[in-house]
């Protein structure tokens, strides 16, 4: 028998058909994550409903996180330059306020933040609403704990 016989039973692919197969295994899951990135709707975080301002308490400069909504907020997680965080389990009842030193912020390898040696240009509240969704609150600006200080001076309610 003929070891270059082919047997009939067999499927073969030319090398268009082949071509064409590898593509379309290719292009055709491709094109479906495309197609439902941009046709799905984007998650949008809702705006979480604080007022931040500072004080300075025992020498020390804290940052005050006040709940301005009626419900309770829970995992709040503060981040200062998106480098420096603080997180508390604890929930915030409507009205009450957090208070947070400014050295309890750290970054993951321990260094805390101090306003001596960091220029603060970033706050990111976020929290866990009474709906289970999350909440964001964020500000930034060159001298953000410049106008912070000077708002606090002015008893002026902070920008969101």
């Amino acid at each position: 028998m003929n070891e270059n016989a082919q047997d009939p039973n067999v499927l073969h692919l030319s090398k268009f058909g082949l071509t064409c197969f590898l593509a379309t295994v290719v292009i055709l899951p491709i094109g479906m994550l495309t197609f439902l990135w941009v046709s799905l709707p984007k998650a949008s975080d809702r705006p979480l409903p604080v007022e931040i301002r500072l004080a300075k308490e025992s020498g020390q400069m804290m940052l005050v996180v006040k709940n301005d909504s009626d419900s309770e907020l829970s995992n709040i997680g503060i981040t200062l330059n998106d480098w420096f965080n603080f997180y508390s389990a604890d929930p915030l009842s409507g009205g009450k306020e957090l208070r947070v030193s400014l050295s309890s912020f750290m970054r993951k390898n321990g260094l805390p933040f101090d306003p001596a040696i960091h220029q603060l240009m970033e706050i990111g509240v976020y929290a866990q609403l009474e709906d289970n969704s999350r909440g964001v609150w964020e500000r930034k600006s060159e001298h953000l704990l410049e106008d912070l200080q000077e708002e606090a001076k002015l008893g002026a309610a902070p920008q969101t």
